[in-house]
């Protein structure tokens, strides 16, 4: 049966299996697929099974759906494709079941209950002083005069020469330390994809802790105490090709629990793990683990194992661990603000095109509400304005291309730029024509005096255009406005929808500007009845205006 393999934005992976003709996506608890994300919409995108296949649809969410990385409002899926809701990556898959990653491999096995014991275990907590890199260098200059001295002494028995060769390996190790800790700070910045970030700073971790397991586990459902395997990394090939690999939930809940760094040196021997069932079946001689903090909650481990009996972990290891675990603890919580700020940056990118930065800023800081059904179809009152260049068919005929692009051009920019002023929503270019909303997404009490002042600032900056343009490149606009319900939301075909308005009040509104004179504001009744008293406005009397049976009231805005 089809499956969809989910990887969220902190490196949790789960699957879900495809059983029903119509599989719904979102934020919303009442979704099959809950990605608890702001940036996912409450009712995102749906999976319906029909006669060719899977076919998933973008239920006009307010941040898009992603497939192989094009925006897309429906798609035919096909096996592996890749789909990205808000920061979480979804894999479509059409076979029953799914070769494991390393990190699917990992299996945590229960334990009996754990003993009390005198036994000495490193206490943890958000505010401990972790050591600072400085800590963890031994200084070169005087290493090295300590090497120099000592080789200038005749060496006289091994343990002279094992002494130096001792701060030699020092030395070493104390510049990969050095290099790890300046390496997590600069892979934060060059690496974009988490995942790839926390296996590159396990490999890190790697080069200057010899072990023979290397596990990032992530707390999930508190209730059902769930941990999540993140980044599982074996020394060798020849570890990783035994199959399945089984960690300890024996040490991981204990330092989850007392939450405390814990170091072993023989784990199935040490009386603080009850001799959990899971170090025998992995042959763990030694361990360690420590939390991974935000702020003072813990949200995950990290764990190294060793299967050797030579190869003993000390408390040297440990502290260097806890530092690396308290860059990794940061470095989570960075990657998850690092991607909402990328996702509201997107957000935020495409309502510049048709949003004034007011509205924008209401729309964001309106909350999660807001962000979820602005563009979902709704009833709204909003003031329409249509604005048309007159004559625009005989300029064409007159002037190349280019030059008519460039007329365009000039005159939208300056045009938008006044919508976005009086807090309008630029709906769409036509052709020489130009329509924008006063109250979609967003009604407010003055949305027809706004459309009207901006409509008069239009004429206005008109009149100055043409002041600077030659005779033969002058020209006029008309210029009509109607107020009443409509339905705003994302219209249109599954592979373009755009935010618009439709009703009977953007059609009159439309007939409104084609009966008007050149640089005439027209208006409709109800736009009257909102701004009588507060411009001059002249009544122009009934009119029969295309598509409508009746006789309409029309108004013209002097001033």
């Amino acid at each position: 049966m089809p499956n969809i393999r989910i990887v969220s934005s902190d490196g949790r992976i789960s699957h879900f299996h495809i059983l029903k003709d119509e599989t719904t996506i979102g934020r919303g608890k009442d979704n099959d697929i809950t990605l608890s994300d702001n940036t996912v919409s409450r009712h995102h995108a749906l999976i319906r099974k029909n006669k060719e296949g899977y076919l998933l649809t973008d239920l006009g969410s307010f941040n898009g759906t992603i497939v192989n990385e094009e925006s897309i409002q429906r798609v035919l899926l096909r096996h592996d494709d890749q789909i990205k809701i808000g920061p979480t990556k979804l894999t479509f898959s059409t076979k029953d079941k799914v070769e494991p990653s390393l990190t699917e491999s990992l299996i945590l096995i229960p334990e009996t209950d754990e003993e009390k014991d005198d036994q000495k275990i490193i206490q943890s907590s958000p505010q401990a002083d972790y050591q600072e890199s400085g800590e963890l260098l031994i200084s070169v200059d005087s290493m090295k005069s300590s090497v120099e001295s000592d080789l200038s002494i005749p060496v006289e028995g091994a343990g002279q020469k094992l002494k130096i060769e001792e701060d030699l390996s020092s030395l070493e190790r104390s510049n990969k330390v050095l290099f790890v800790l300046y390496e997590i700070s600069r892979q934060l910045n060059s690496i974009s994809d988490f995942n790839e970030l926390l296996n590159k700073i396990m490999d890190l971790i790697f080069m200057v802790i010899d072990a023979d397991y290397g596990f990032l586990i992530l707390t999930g459902d508190k209730e059902r105490e769930e941990l999540i395997p993140v980044v599982v990394k074996c020394r060798d090939d020849q570890i990783k090709d035994k199959g399945k690999l089984k960690a300890s939930r024996t040490i991981v809940n204990k330092v989850i629990k007392d939450k405390v760094a814990l170091l072993t040196s023989n784990a199935m021997a040490d009386s603080r793990l009850d001799h959990g069932k899971s170090l025998f079946l992995q042959q763990i001689r030694s361990a360690m683990c420590v939390p991974l903090w935000k702020k003072d909650k813990i949200i995950g481990v990290i764990q190294l194992d060793s299967i050797r009996l030579d190869n003993q972990f000390d408390q040297d290891d440990l502290e260097l661990l806890k530092t690396i675990g308290s860059q990794m603890a940061m470095i989570i919580e960075q990657a998850s603000l690092n991607e909402q700020i990328r996702e509201e940056e997107r957000m935020r990118s495409r309502l510049e095109r048709f949003h004034s930065p007011q509205v924008i800023e209401m729309i964001l800081g309106g909350g999660q509400a807001t962000k979820d059904n602005i563009m979902e179809p709704k009833d709204h009152t909003a003031t329409i304005l249509f604005t048309d260049i007159i004559g625009f068919t005989r300029l064409s005929e007159k002037m190349p291309p280019r030059e008519i692009n460039m007329i365009l051009n000039q005159f939208f920019s300056r045009m938008t730029d006044i919508i976005f002023e009086y807090d309008g929503t630029l709906d769409k270019y036509i052709g020489d024509a130009l329509m924008a909303v006063f109250g979609a997404p967003m009604e407010k009490e003055d949305d027809a005096e706004r459309a009207i002042l901006a409509a008069l600032k239009m004429r206005q900056e008109l009149a100055i255009m043409m002041e600077q343009t030659g005779p033969e490149r002058q020209f006029d606009v008309r210029i009509g406005i109607n107020t009443g319900r409509v339905v705003a939301g994302n219209i249109g075909s599954p592979k373009r929808m755009d935010y618009t308005v439709i009703g009977d009040p953007v059609n009159i509104a439309s007939r409104l500007e084609s009966i008007a004179q050149p640089n005439q504001i027209l208006i409709g009744e109800e736009t009257y009845m909102h701004v009588k008293d507060t411009f001059m406005i002249n009544r122009v009397g009934a009119r029969q205006v295309k598509g409508k049976s009746a006789e309409i009231m029309v108004y013209e805005v002097v001033g």
